[in-house]
């Protein structure tokens, strides 16, 4: 398998946040009599970078291999949304703990890449596969696959 890389000691912090509840606080803010305001979107705490790929680690059951880089210029330790605004005009906040939505996410990739993994082909799947995202609370996006995003399959909650 692929390494993920870990920049610095892996204490630096982001909150990572589902698609469904950054869709949920769009959907929230559509239509509401607060023009041109700005609403932060997130989880609303952090999660560390060792932490992050211990789950992932722990989600998949596989051994991660960690490419350990130096720390970025410019990086910040430490990123969070404040979501008290979000929460008290537009009754926001998420649904989806960080261990689900690396669950939900482990749980996608192996349904759609599964024969891939394995080396069988089933081109059915090519039509189904949904994109899964956790999107930093400072506009940067981490992706597992972005080739097609169906919306209508991350209103189940």
């Amino acid at each position: 398998g692929q390494s993920i890389q870990q920049f610095g000691d892996g204490s630096s912090s982001r909150d990572y946040t589902y698609i469904s509840d950054i869709v949920d606080g769009v959907v929230r803010a559509i239509d509401r009599p607060y023009a041109y305001q700005v609403f932060n979107l997130g989880k609303g705490s952090g999660t560390s970078l060792k932490d992050f790929i211990s789950l992932v680690g722990k989600t998949t059951g596989k051994e991660v291999k960690i490419e350990k880089k130096p720390d970025q210029p410019g990086d910040v330790p430490y990123t969070c949304a404040d979501v008290s605004k979000a929460k008290r005009l537009l009754g926001y906040s998420s649904k989806v703990s960080f261990e689900e939505g690396i669950k939900k996410t482990v749980e996608w990739y192996n349904e759609a890449y599964g024969d891939e993994i394995s080396g069988r082909t089933n081109n059915e799947k090519e039509n189904g596969r949904r994109l899964s995202y956790f999107v930093e609370d400072e506009g940067q996006v981490m992706t597992v696959n972005d080739e097609l995003l169906v919306p209508q399959m991350y209103w189940t909650n």
